[in-house]
């Protein structure tokens, strides 16, 4: 999923606490509606640029008519979750979006709602959305492995906001975890987590990394490019002091581009000052 679709959809997000409101996921479970199906792919290889399980949202169509069908079908789709369970029946993750399921599947890096890492073994995932009529539905349960490479778990461990995405393993550090407002020197309270994105380029030496900084939309646009672009450069000086090869990193800014939240609020504009080091999918 692309991310300019992931900052579209924010703006539905919102609406889902009335949505998916306490009354109305109490009747979840009990009407398994026919033709919508969750399905999970698992990643078993130790690449760490792959999402560890992708769920994959589909209508079985009952017509001939099977395009059509499974387009209309997607379409009553007014709010869907997805719910992971442990072998406890205990649930440990969930996700959740508004309106018609991403087309290209949903990525779950194996942590919990909260970030947290979960350990590798065996689980459930359940759909559970809600039609245009706001009437609860399930689909059937499906099983699932995950497997998430240890270096990927320590830097969730760090409280860093991980996103996997076509390009490949976005690693997003916070501007209030690694720099002072508008500086661009590295705090020591951002070495730890700098250390273990240090080790996991290490453990997987054909890996390319990118890092990106970005900005909010306050200040002027050639401003704010410079400090973006002087931010990576200090990142990727760290991770090339740490042992990573030059030829195996770039780094760019890119000002208030991409925001991933509104820059209306100083929420929004917190979560837009980021570095980003992309862990790309493709190797050297």
């Amino acid at each position: 999923m692309k991310r300019r679709a992931i900052y579209i959809v924010l703006a539905a997000l919102a609406l889902l606490p009335l949505l998916l409101s306490p009354d109305l996921l109490s009747s979840f479970g009990q009407d398994e509606a026919p033709g919508l199906e969750l399905s999970a792919m698992e990643q078993l290889s130790s690449d760490p640029a792959s999402a560890p399980v992708k769920f994959t949202i589909r209508y079985r169509a009952p017509s001939e008519d099977f395009f059509a069908a499974r387009e209309d079908g997607l379409a009553r789709v007014r709010a869907w979750q997805i719910q992971v369970f442990d072998g406890s029946g205990r649930e440990v993750g969930l996700m959740q979006g508004a309106g018609r399921p991403p087309a290209g599947g949903i990525n779950w890096g194996g942590v919990t709602s909260e970030g947290k890492p979960l350990p590798d073994g065996f689980y459930s995932a359940r759909l559970a959305w809600l039609d245009q009529e706001k009437r609860p539905h399930t689909a059937p349960r499906v099983s699932l492995s995950l497997f998430t490479p240890l270096e990927v778990k320590r830097l969730a461990g760090k409280q860093l906001r991980l996103d996997y995405v076509d390009e490949g393993l976005i690693v997003a550090i916070l501007e209030s975890m690694i720099f002072k407002p508008g500086q661009s020197r590295i705090e020591p309270e951002a070495l730890p987590a700098l250390r273990e994105m240090g080790l996991l380029l290490k453990a997987y030496p054909k890996k390319r990394a990118v890092v990106r900084g970005y900005t909010d939309s306050t200040g002027t646009q050639q401003s704010n490019l410079a400090l973006s672009r002087l931010r990576a450069e200090r990142v990727y000086d760290y991770l090339v002091r740490e042992g990573i090869s030059p030829a195996r990193l770039k780094y760019s800014g890119l000002g208030s581009a991409h925001p991933v939240a509104s820059n209306d609020t100083a929420e929004g504009r917190a979560r837009n000052r980021r570095i980003e080091v992309v862990v790309l999918k493709r190797s050297v």
